[in-house]
């Protein structure tokens, strides 16, 4: 027994470095090589390893693998990597999962295999595409810093889907499992992150005191092994558990130690894990399958080359690094390997064999176009037309504004952080009286009589604490009404000097914004997609209020001063608070209001286009 498991250990460390020099001598990465490797001797062609050894090793390979991955996370990296990234990440992820459970849908997949598919082809890997820029040298170029933020958050999305799987295989299938996972999920993490990293904290100030040798090592693997198992106790995969023990590493002062100790330590674990998922590719299953598969990694590769360029062009307005960065996102990942791993037993089809043929020839297909992306920029430029260019641009523009506005230093951040400031002391005093009346209520159930009318004490109460608290209501409802104005000019790009066109302009888009919100239920019902998504219809419905208070606003003034001509925005400068102008206009009104601001340089004008 002890010699099969050696003579297995032996097959594997074997194969795994025969297919790291092949990938080198074939200049693929060498993930696809250890897919093919554990292809070959697995169960299904050589035969060379034992079952509970191919799990083994896939368990333990997912783990270290999460692991490794979750020490290159840091929550802190995250939050100051900007607004942009973060809200790119979720467009890509949404519209690439839109698409691939559409496309999945139309080839005849039932609704469960379809949101399997879905997810393990919206997902893109920041280890295969490191590699393959690092082996074309294009690590330096400028797209670069953005994309590895852009795969982070996707990586964190991937955690909650792999969350929500992995309960898959109790054979359960619901909203209230999928609320319940990122519930549990969200209570590890806050734990993890608030709790236990600052014990961390002060540990490893005493552990860089006192450490030995191998002890930095030791005590990282101790830390990642006990999160997995504190995952399975809570009902989660233990390689979010592993990820979140990388993670919290990455916070500690002594991150960057751990992570170049075992940094020999994580191709050995990655090859394990990715010699164990070849192991369960069936090549006649493939041969059966072979045009859906090549259909879905057809898909998939046009979608999230078309879904990144567009996401790109949005927060950058560069064609050139939009092509750049679609090719490099091509590559699908561990995460997906994992999520195909998890359909094993709740689905029929083979999604293994479909993931991990896709890592194979995306992986190829990226590395290949790469080299061309130059040549495909301008393909794509002298074929689109020019409206259609225009309007990208644009969108790309009322994009960054938007955005901008709500970054640190951005209008909107700092007129809400004065505004938090001023209102603190009623916030104070309010949730201090809510939580009074709250913990006297139980107390106050006994009719009272009070100016002539009859009711209950604590109804009383509350009235009397209306009364009293009545000014700071009435600061913190002004606070709120000013924020909201903030964020009508913001969305709607005009301010209450608007013109008549504006202004109709604002109803229509309110009005279109508000039909999608109406009728989402039934573009999810028709497209087959989980019911989850109508929550995105919240935000057409929030914006549509946005555009309608911004064209009443602006209607109202221009009733007010009964001018019945547009107001000319391009020569009146509007105050939106102490330290900003808003101005409306192209570039030509951007240069002159520069030119009008120079002597006042604690002044900021934010143009709005």
């Amino acid at each position: 027994m002890e010699s099969t498991a050696i003579l297995d250990f032996e097959w594997i460390l074997l194969f795994a470095a025969i297919a790291g020099m092949a990938a080198v001598r074939l200049r693929m990465p060498p993930v696809a090589g250890l897919l093919l490797a554990g292809m070959v001797m697995g169960p299904n062609m050589l035969n060379l390893v034992d079952l509970p050894t191919i799990d083994m090793l896939a368990e333990l390979g997912a783990v270290l693998l999460l692991f490794m991955i979750g020490v290159e996370f840091s929550i802190t990296k995250l939050l100051s990597s900007g607004l942009r990234a973060i809200i790119s990440s979720f467009i890509l992820v949404f519209l690439t999962f839109t698409v691939m459970h559409e496309v999945s849908i139309l080839l005849g997949y039932d609704y469960l295999t379809s949101l399997f598919i879905a997810a393990m082809l919206s997902l893109s890997s920041t280890a295969i595409m490191m590699k393959i820029l690092e082996q074309k040298r294009l690590t330096d170029r400028q797209e670069t810093p953005v994309l590895i933020t852009i795969l982070i958050i996707e990586d964190l999305i991937a955690v909650f889907m792999l969350t929500f799987f992995s309960s898959m295989k109790s054979g359960t299938f619901s909203s209230e499992d999928l609320i319940g996972a990122v519930l549990i999920s969200l209570a590890v993490m806050v734990f993890a992150y608030l709790v236990l990293l600052r014990i961390l904290k002060k540990f490893s100030m005493l552990f860089l005191r006192y450490q030995a040798e191998d002890t930095l090592i030791l005590f990282a693997f101790a830390l990642g092994v006990g999160m997995s198992v504190l995952a399975s106790v809570v009902g989660l995969t233990p390689s979010i558990g592993a990820f979140l023990a990388g993670s919290m590493i990455a916070g500690l002062p002594i991150g960057r130690d751990v992570e170049q100790a075992i940094r020999p330590f994580s191709h050995v674990f990655s090859s394990f894990f990715f010699l164990s998922v070849g192991m369960l590719i069936s090549p006649a299953a493939l041969a059966v399958s072979a045009d859906m598969t090549m259909i879905l990694i057809g898909a998939f590769m046009a979608t999230v080359f078309l879904a990144t360029a567009f996401t790109f062009f949005l927060i950058s307005s560069s064609g050139r690094s939009s092509v750049f960065a679609g090719l490099a996102m091509l590559p699908l990942g561990e995460f997906s390997l994992l999520i195909a791993k998890e359909s094993v037993g709740v689905v029929t089809a083979d999604l293994v064999g479909i993931a991990s043929i896709g890592v194979l020839l995306t992986s190829l297909v990226c590395s290949v176009s790469l080299n061309r992306s130059e040549r495909i920029y301008a393909w794509l430029k002298h074929r689109l037309p020019v409206w259609f260019l225009d309007s990208l641009r644009d969108a790309s523009g009322y994009f960054r504004n938007v955005l901008c506005a709500f970054e640190p230093g951005g209008y909107f951040h700092r007129l809400f952080v004065a505004e938090l400031k001023k209102s603190f002391s009623d916030l104070f005093y309010l949730v201090g009286a809510l939580i009074f009346y709250y913990a006297a209520r139980p107390f106050l159930q006994f009719e009272v009589a009070l100016l002539g009318f009859s009711m209950t004490a604590h109804t009383a109460l509350l009235a009397i604490m209306a009364a009293l608290f009545l000014v700071s209501l009435t600061r913190l409802l002004l606070s709120l009404k000013r924020l909201f104005d903030a964020l009508a000019t913001i969305f709607s790009r005009t301010t209450p000097q608007a013109s008549q066109v504006s202004i109709v302009r604002n109803i229509l888009i309110a009005g279109t914004l508000f039909m999608l919100f109406a009728n989402s239920y039934l573009v999810v019902d028709v497209l087959k997609l989980p019911r989850e998504f109508n929550w995105a219809s919240i935000l057409f419905g929030v914006l549509s209020v946005f555009f309608l208070w911004s064209a009443i606003r602006a209607s109202s003034l221009w009733l007010f001063l009964r001018e019945h001509r547009p107001m000319d925005i391009l020569k009146n400068q509007i105050m939106a608070s102490k330290d900003d102008y808003i101005v409306v206009g192209g570039n030509g009104s951007s240069k002159g209001g520069e030119k009008r601001q120079k002597g006042k340089a604690k002044k900021k004008v934010i143009f709005l286009r």
